[in-house]
């Protein structure tokens, strides 16, 4: 983890932060009232990223019984490639296995070689599939890579 990275857990009220690093984030992005939704679910929680005090880096995530999932993880393109993205799926891990999560899901595009590095240097294994799962802003569907990691038990 970078040393001028904090992670620190927000709540349903950081819901428009949220959603304004996620239209950051992605080209086709949640509206608000989405992420306000999402947020409100139980047993999801967010974290965000901040580098030198401004937020560049956000996730959302759930534990339901043992299983915890990473719902979006998305950082703003200024901060790629400086470890926020790590730090986030790092902190994540954590916070699932801290509510005994034993194995914490993920998909990810298949066309995001950089992100599913990561989550394989986390070690984090490819499980199965699912085809045409992301639209991209252009309307091109995406297979999505499901990957999977199990956690330390404590």
């Amino acid at each position: 983890m970078t040393d001028d990275i904090v992670v620190h857990p927000i709540g349903v009220e950081a819901f428009a932060l949220i959603a304004a690093l996620y239209a950051r984030s992605f080209d086709d992005p949640w509206p608000e009232p989405s992420v306000r939704e999402l947020m409100s679910t139980p047993g999801t929680w967010g974290l965000i990223a901040e580098r030198g005090g401004q937020p560049v880096g956000f996730l959302l995530g759930r534990v339901i019984v043992d299983e915890g999932e990473i719902l979006s993880v998305g950082v703003d393109p200024t901060a790629r490639r400086a470890g926020v993205g790590r730090a986030l799926v790092s902190a994540c891990m954590q916070v699932a296995q801290s509510q005994e999560a034993a194995t914490l899901f993920l998909e990810v595009g298949e066309d995001n070689p950089a992100a599913q590095e990561l989550y394989r240097a986390l070690g984090f294994k490819t499980v199965g599939m699912r085809r045409e799962y992301y639209r991209r802003a252009d309307g091109t569907l995406v297979d999505a890579s499901i990957m999977k990691v199990k956690l330390q038990t404590p």
